[in-house]
Parts: C-alpha cells; sequence; structure tokens
C-alpha cells in the first residue's frame, strides 16, 4: 500500500521545520513534495529592483517596515524616506510585516527631495505648501525660512527655482542645517549657500542689499543678475560628493562655489511677503544648461573671501 502523502498545509509546516532543524532521511519525500506542490518556503525579505535585478536579501524577516526601510537604507544606500516598496503589485503601507519572507521591489523616489516640508517646518502656519510649490499668504512675522523634506546625500543633482513672485527679497539655494527652517534666522543670517536675488521695485543698492548676489554663510561674495521680475527661473547645479555648486538665472551662468563639510543638503528658500511664491523643479540632468556643468569644473568662487552681509 503506498505511503499517503499529507496535505499541502501540512507540507509546508513540515518544510518550516525543516528550515530550523535537520531534514531525517525518512522525510526528505516531504521537502520534495513541498517545493513541488507549494514552493519553497522564504525566510527572508528578497529586495528587486524595475529591472528585475537582485538588490538585497534579508534574514530574519524584519519585525515592521520602518525595520525593513533601515535594512534596505544599509545594504543598498536607498534611504528610507526615498524607498518606494511595492509587493504583489500594490504599494507597501503596513507597518506590520508578514511573519513568512515575501519578494518586494523597490523603486527610488526623489519627490520628497523636491517637495517643501510644511509638517516640520515650527512656521508650518505662516506658509501654504503643495508639493513644491511654496506660498506665504499668512505671514504674520517678517519672513519664514523653508527647506525640502529630504536632502541631497550623494551624487549630481540639477534643480530650478521659478519665481512666480517676488515680493521684497529671495534667497534661493542649499544649507546643511535642518534649524535654517521657519523664522529664527534671517536671509542675512543664512548658514547657506544661496542667490540673493536683490530687491524687488528698487534700483541701485550693493551686494549686501538690493543687487542680486552669492551669499554663503553670512558673507557676500560676489555680484549677480537681480531675478525679481516674475518668471525668472534660478538653476543650481549641486554635485554633493564633490562639494560644489553653481547658479544660473534663466540658462545664463551667474557663478559657482565649493561647498565645505560632508553633510547632506536641503533645498532652501525664503518667503519674505505676502504675496511670494515659488516652484521648485528637479529636472533631469540631462536638461542642466550644458554651461552649467562646465561652471562646476571652471574657476570657482571664494565664498571664504566674502564681505560680512550688513544692511
Amino acid at each position: 500500500m503506498s505511503k499517503e502523502w499529507p496535505s499541502v498545509t501540512a507540507v509546508c509546516m513540515v518544510q518550516l521545520h525543516l528550515a530550523r532543524a535537520p531534514l531525517a532521511e525518512s522525510d526528505k519525500q516531504f521537502s520534495i513534495y513541498c517545493v513541488s506542490s507549494c514552493g519553497p518556503l522564504l525566510m527572508s525579505v528578497v529586495v528587486s529592483n524595475l529591472a528585475g535585478g537582485i538588490l538585497a536579501e534579508i534574514s530574519p524577516v524584519p519585525e515592521d517596515l520602518l525595520e525593513l526601510r533601515l535594512k534596505i537604507e544599509e545594504i543598498t544606500g536607498i534611504p528610507g524616506a526615498l524607498q518606494k516598496l511595492v509587493k504583489d503589485g500594490e504599494l507597501l503601507t503596513s507597518l506590520d510585516l508578514p511573519a513568512e519572507g515575501f519578494e518586494v521591489l523597490c523603486v527610488k523616489d526623489e519627490t520628497p527631495m523636491c517637495s517643501w516640508d510644511s509638517d516640520g517646518n515650527p512656521d508650518s502656519e505662516q506658509i501654504e505648501v503643495d508639493g513644491a510649490v511654496v506660498c506665504s499668504p499668512n505671514l504674520r512675522t517678517d519672513f519664514v525660512n523653508v527647506l525640502t523634506k529630504e536632502p541631497m546625500r550623494s551624487g549630481m543633482h540639477y534643480y530650478e527655482f521659478v519665481l512666480h513672485k517676488v515680493g521684497d527679497e529671495q534667497w534661493c539655494g542649499v544649507t546643511m542645517s535642518p534649524e535654517m527652517a521657519g523664522q529664527r534666522y534671517g536671509g542675512r543670517e543664512l548658514e547657506a549657500w544661496t542667490y540673493y536675488c536683490g530687491r524687488a521695485g528698487r534700483s541701485g543698492g550693493s551686494i549686501h542689499n538690493g543687487k542680486g548676489a552669492l551669499h554663503a554663510c553670512t558673507k557676500a561674495v560676489a555680484e549677480f543678475e537681480k531675478a525679481c521680475t516674475p518668471g525668472n527661473v534660478i538653476g543650481m547645479l549641486v554635485d554633493v560628493d564633490k562639494r560644489v555648486l553653481a547658479f544660473a538665472l534663466d540658462g545664463r551662468v551667474q557663478g559657482a562655489c565649493k561647498l565645505p563639510g560632508d553633510k547632506p543638503l536641503y533645498v532652501l528658500t525664503h518667503v519674505d511677503t505676502p504675496a511670494d511664491h515659488v516652484e521648485l523643479r528637479k529636472p533631469s540632468l540631462e536638461e542642466a544648461p550644458p554651461e552649467n556643468l562646465e561652471a562646476l569644473s571652471g574657476a570657482l568662487l571664494d565664498a571664504e573671501k566674502g564681505e560680512t552681509l550688513h544692511w
């Protein structure tokens, strides 16, 4: 009389046991049956990319989604905030994970790097944020600095600040200091490397107050074209690894400078009238003007030799 085979459920339980204990000779046939009937029982999370390549295999299965994101970041370098994880065709959002192993698709989504952070801004009630657009119709203080949700950590990135409306002054650039958000630090006190747009509706002045300029960590470095006309576009090319930054206005290169340190870089803007309206774009590097790329490897402005900012 032939041996009666166990059910698929029972076999899967046997296979789970076999993963944890040596396989007895008499039970080997059950393992073979399990593989052919229900597939091998996964005891890890297999992470792949859109091309089908394996990015990571994480074992044991993390306790929750937060831990899974951290493990993926440790192995691949993709920050948890930029991970879109897809399981069985659906976005993985539940904090709880299945106890058994599974496969997941990981897509790097840079949207948080070009979205303004309202929730983390201490003066969020004074600004209105819609993704990459910030306005300040509820502005009660003199100004509010706004940063992106996530910083640049490595690689080369190209951004565009579309100045739909500059009511008075505007600063656009990068900072290593998240505490710049809010209304604690004025434009001339920023620990940041920025394109100072000048003052709207006024002529003359200086690179400290009135003319467009490169402002770097409380210093006025060099004159730039004024950027206060509605529709002006400030281009910003950043090489995080080489720590170099270049600015352009409507495609015309204004200057480039070296960035110190090795910390991640947040994109920053500054609104100081209720009429201000700034849109942030992140085109592909292929869309960056060639002159911007050339500026990164050309002569650099020395931000350390700038003049201390004053009114």
